[in-house]
């Protein structure tokens, strides 16, 4: 238990929950709630003027995002504040936006009032730890960035065997050019096109120079080689 009181700042949309967080802490020794708001302004400037240890807040206020404006600008301007989210919203791009911003956690709505509490006292003290359903969706996330990464190796070493033509040949068909559109800006032969063609699907084992394109064009390799 720490000596002092714990302030907390409840920044959320919705009356009832702002009523029902209100309710839950204020029958708690070692807290106090030093005020209760409505939108994202009004959080960062009761914030920045009360100075309580933890704001509890929502992403979605006037905006669909300015939970996530609120801790951004907190952690800029005071960090020293926690910002703990409370939100019904567990898609991992809301949740990932919230921690890169500057969240020390992220409660999901239907969390019950003990969880709420001791993740409060946690973030008063700096110690949140992970909880199952954010760590579910960061092992997901880092298996994909595996993955994807797995890919993007693999296909730069294929790239480094392609000519300077048959890349500039992807570009186009990247680009939505057909062969007829190619071969007049490229002035080739059609028999000498489908040489192109064949080599390229040959490196990269594929039946579409169509799909080896987008594929490329996706993982952002024409920026990276024609900038």
């Amino acid at each position: 238990m720490i000596s002092n009181l714990i302030r907390v700042l409840i920044a959320n949309d919705m009356v009832p929950i702002r009523e029902y967080l209100s309710t839950v802490l204020s029958h708690e020794p070692d807290m106090k709630i030093v005020g209760s708001v409505g939108s994202g302004a009004l959080a960062v400037e009761q914030a920045l003027s009360l100075k309580p240890n933890v704001v509890l807040i929502d992403v979605e206020m006037e905006t669909p995002r300015a939970g996530i404006d609120v801790i951004r600008t907190l952690a800029a301007k005071a960090p020293e504040i926690r910002s703990l989210v409370f939100s019904h919203l567990t898609n991992e791009e809301t949740v990932f936006a919230a921690f890169e911003a500057g969240a020390v956690d992220y409660l999901i709505g239907n969390s019950s009032a003990i969880e709420t509490l001791a993740a409060i006292r946690a973030a008063a003290l700096d110690q949140n730890a992970i909880r199952p359903e954010i760590a579910r969706l960061i092992r997901e996330e880092f298996r994909a960035l595996r993955s994807e990464r797995a890919t993007l190796v693999a296909t730069l070493n294929i790239i480094y065997k392609l000519t300077p033509t048959e890349l500039e040949l992807l570009k186009l068909f990247a680009e939505g050019k057909t062969q007829s559109q190619i071969l007049a800006m490229k002035h080739i032969e059609a028999s000498t096109f489908r040489t192109h063609v064949g080599n390229v699907l040959k490196k990269f084992k594929a039946g579409s120079v169509r799909d080896v394109a987008v594929q490329l064009k996706n993982l952002g390799i024409f920026e990276t080689f024609y900038r």
